[in-house]
């Protein structure tokens, strides 16, 4: 029996040791991959270049996550995830915060990369839009219709195309005062703005 026991012991370390080393790796390739999703776009970013980027084996994509494509949808779900996409925005001013924010910190992500690169495919596309859709479009039509703001589903649609079109601006350095203003300067002109499209009082800066 002691014999046996030590056995099972034996054997259950390395096992543990692999688990903890496949979980290191599948985090550093999710991890590349929103990085160079980000920088480069989908069509762009190779599986070699995740793999190098991570310091793994390429070849384990395929195991953990199956397709390049799988790989990126599950860094927009990583993404979601951090941004807590279930808890919501508490208020147009704290979305288009947040909109903002996520452009300075980290630039254009994986999701703007595959709104405006032409050569994203029509899945990327439509997960992009998916996600954009849930994350600003849908809250906002949401309030409206609770308000009885006529026509939601227009006005969401056109606050949440503002949004992403300052912060890219932003990010890209395509106007110099949109660019150069603090951050909560220009959130705040954004709200005040956008709730003229929205057409209801919504929270005031605090």
């Amino acid at each position: 029996m002691s014999i046996s026991h030590e056995t099972s012991v034996t054997d259950l370390a390395p096992k543990a040791g692999r688990s903890r080393d496949a979980a290191a790796s599948k985090e550093s390739l999710l991890q590349a991959a929103e990085e160079l999703f980000g920088q480069r776009g989908f069509e762009r970013t190779t599986i070699r270049d995740i793999g190098e980027r991570a310091g793994v084996d390429a070849a384990l994509i395929a195991r953990y996550f199956g397709s390049k494509a799988d790989l990126y949808f599950s860094a927009v779900a990583a993404e979601d995830a951090r941004e807590q996409d279930s808890k919501g925005f508490e208020g147009l001013h704290q979305m288009a915060d947040a909109v903002v924010s996520r452009a300075d910190d980290h630039g254009p992500g994986p999701i703007m990369q595959a709104l405006i690169r032409l050569d994203a495919s029509d899945d990327i596309r439509r997960a992009a839009l998916q996600r954009v859709r849930r994350r600003l479009v849908d809250p906002l039509v949401v309030d409206m219709t609770d308000h009885g703001v006529d026509r939601p589903e227009l006005r969401a649609e056109i606050a949440a195309a503002a949004m992403l079109g300052i912060s890219l601006s932003r990010s890209l350095g395509w106007f110099e005062e949109v660019r150069s203003v603090p951050k909560d300067e220009l959130v705040a002109l954004m709200a005040e703005a956008l709730r003229e499209v929205i057409g209801k009082a919504q929270d005031p800066p605090s």
